[in-house]
């Protein structure tokens, strides 16, 4: 890989984790439309998630720790992981496809 696109690499990830580090304290407080839309229809208070049976559990629900959901820090790494996880994913992806080619 040249420098260049490493350097191209390196600087993407930093602006990832630049945003999951702002998203918590720039993100609306009010539900996005897909929840508005249920709560004024009425259906998420006839739903729950708990009457599907075979659905894992999330690890981090709303992007959140179970201990303190309302931890902006927490929310933050919970944030961090997630793209790293996504990034390496993707990674991992992109070598099985050049190699088989």
């Amino acid at each position: 890989m040249e420098q260049k696109d490493m350097m191209l690499i390196v600087v993407a990830v930093v602006i990832c984790v630049v945003i999951c580090a702002l998203s918590p304290y720039i993100a609306s407080g009010d539900p996005d439309g897909l929840e508005k839309s249920a709560e004024d229809s009425g259906l998420a208070e006839d739903f729950s998630i708990e009457e599907i049976s075979g659905i894992p559990e999330a690890i981090f629900p709303d992007y959140a720790f179970a201990d303190d959901p309302e931890s902006q820090p927490l929310q933050i790494v919970a944030l961090v992981i997630g793209v790293v996880i996504t990034l390496v994913l993707g990674y991992a992806v992109a070598e099985v496809v050049r190699n088989r080619n």
